[in-house]
């Protein structure tokens, strides 16, 4: 157990986070938590890779019906000569016969589809987990999950998949952000990021990968990348509601139980009573439904939120070119999205190392760092020119790299953000909104994958610089450090909070 600070159990506690000053700031629950989470992860990203295995098609060597000359997947597989024909990775969806062609850009529609589900499931999920409670929410999405990926699976046709494919991204849009909301409240201060990169997708991405390869074709990949996490649920039953949450709601007994759930599964001796809290600052508007426009109430929330709006498009759009596109860059393409797994495990040990010996680099630093490594990386890969020795091998370098740091370091900075800028009653809500605006970007991207086929190769990684370059800018300009700082529970507290930043500057 970590970072527990001895204090006069009879002091008052005047906000949430002063709670961690009696209890660990991260135990076995808090693990347990993060474990499980990363668990429920290999379903949300294996679900999201599906398109990237199974819009895999075969090349074609013949100059006369390479894409190259056809610009069309269904007229190259189907005209390709048999000895001109490249070996196939993967029984994909072009390989499915009538199943997608002859409309080659189904595929890319389809992985829209899903994108437009899952920013509909995170709006729809972010007000239910405000007000309807954080753990209810985060169960209904992921046993909704495991059931679209099953209903692809066994589609007869690509309208009961895009049926699927839509609900996918909508228990996803669901699950993710009222999980983390969930996970992130039930953590103390110093070490709060940390449950954020539970949501990293890079042990769950090698795995993907992995069975993607044995299980070689797009239905009993589906298959068993759901039933695989269908024990998951059971584990996620365990997980107790956000004593945060709670507390905001008026239920001070049920926090109370909480609590003492986490403290006792911690092994701490520690019980707080329903009197222990009542002197912690409540929200006047626990009585009102906070709505998006909150998210712009006063000057500061609009400015945060403006940036959290352009750090979303960033965060799904960058690596979202590349995944959907994966053919194009060089080498094997299980290979590519298992190495882009791996590439990524170094940067929850290095998040951890900074939380916890670092004063120095927080938020704001690893936002504006990250977010500048991958705009150097990507405007390198635009302008290299084609007679570049290696030329391929570097490009596909410097995607993957630049896509890593932002999908990676930037995406958890970005996502802590959207949960440290805002009042309790509204956090779920402002990461659902955010979630909404990421699925944006997601359904924005294979359309940009498409264009990038038809008209210029790099237009797609183009668009993602400059989502990039804005975010940069913006968040330069407005966003505070919040390392260590209270998460405020009340409108008022965050009113406090903008006044510190204001005197700060």
């Amino acid at each position: 157990m970590l970072e527990k600070v001895e204090l006069n159990e009879k002091s008052a506690l005047r906000n949430f986070d002063q709670v961690f000053e009696r209890i660990s700031h991260y135990g076995r629950y808090q693990l347990f938590v993060f474990l499980v989470f990363q668990y429920l992860m290999l379903n949300a990203a294996g679900n999201y890779l599906f398109m990237s295995f199974g819009g895999l098609y075969r090349t074609c060597d013949d100059l006369e019906w390479n894409l190259e000359t056809v610009k069309d997947v269904c007229t190259m597989v189907k005209n390709c000569p048999q000895n001109a024909s490249s070996t196939s990775y993967f029984y994909s969806l072009y390989e499915d016969e009538n199943f997608v062609c002859p409309n080659s850009g189904l595929p890319q529609h389809l992985q829209s589809l899903q994108a437009i589900g899952s920013g509909i499931g995170a709006l729809v999920g972010g007000h239910a987990a405000d007000q309807l409670g954080r753990k209810l929410i985060s169960t209904t999405g992921a046993i909704l999950m495991i059931l679209s990926g099953l209903l692809g699976a066994l589609s007869p046709d690509w309208m009961v998949l895009a049926v699927a494919m839509f609900g996918m991204g909508f228990s996803y849009g669901i699950l993710i952000d009222a999980a983390l909301t969930l996970a992130t409240e039930t953590v103390g201060p110093k070490f709060r990021i940390v449950q954020t990169l539970a949501v990293q997708w890079s042990v769950a991405m090698q795995i993907a990968s992995v069975i993607a390869y044995f299980a070689g074709s797009w239905r009993l990949y589906l298959i068993v990348i759901n039933v695989a996490v269908v024990p998951a649920l059971f584990l996620l039953n365990t997980w107790v509601e956000s004593p945060r949450w709670l507390i905001q709601k008026r239920d001070l007994k049920t926090a109370a139980i909480c609590l003492n759930k986490i403290a006792a599964r911690n092994q701490e001796k520690v019980r707080f009573t329903e009197d222990d809290l009542k002197e912690i600052e409540l929200d006047d508007g626990n009585q009102k439904l906070y709505s998006v426009w909150h998210l712009f109430m006063t000057r500061q929330l609009f400015l945060y939120s403006i940036v959290m709006i352009l750090s979303a498009l960033t965060a799904e759009t960058t690596i979202a070119v590349i995944l959907f596109d994966v053919q194009s860059l060089a080498g094997n393409p299980f290979l590519n999205v298992a190495l882009y797994g791996t590439l990524r495990m170094w940067v929850p040990l290095f998040i951890i190392f900074l939380e916890k010996y670092s004063n120095n680099i927080g938020r704001r630093a690893l936002f504006i760092y990250s977010q500048t490594f991958t705009v150097l990386c990507f405007t390198i890969f635009l302008i290299l020119p084609s007679t570049f020795p290696y030329q391929s091998m570097i490009k596909t370098v410097l995607a993957l790299v630049g896509g890593i740091v932002n999908a990676s370091i930037f995406f958890t900075v970005y996502k802590q953000y959207s949960m440290e800028l805002y009042p309790t009653l509204m956090r779920a809500m402002a990461v659902g909104t955010f979630g909404v605006v990421e699925r944006i970007g997601g359904g924005l991207s294979p359309q940009l994958v498409y264009l990038s086929r038809v008209f210029w190769p790099g237009f797609g990684v183009c668009v993602a610089t400059v989502f990039c370059a804005a975010s940069l800018i913006a968040g330069f300009f407005v966003l505070p450090e919040t390392k260590n700082r209270t998460m405020p529970d009340t409108l008022r507290q965050e009113e406090n909070l903008e006044k510190v930043d204001e005197e700060c500057k």
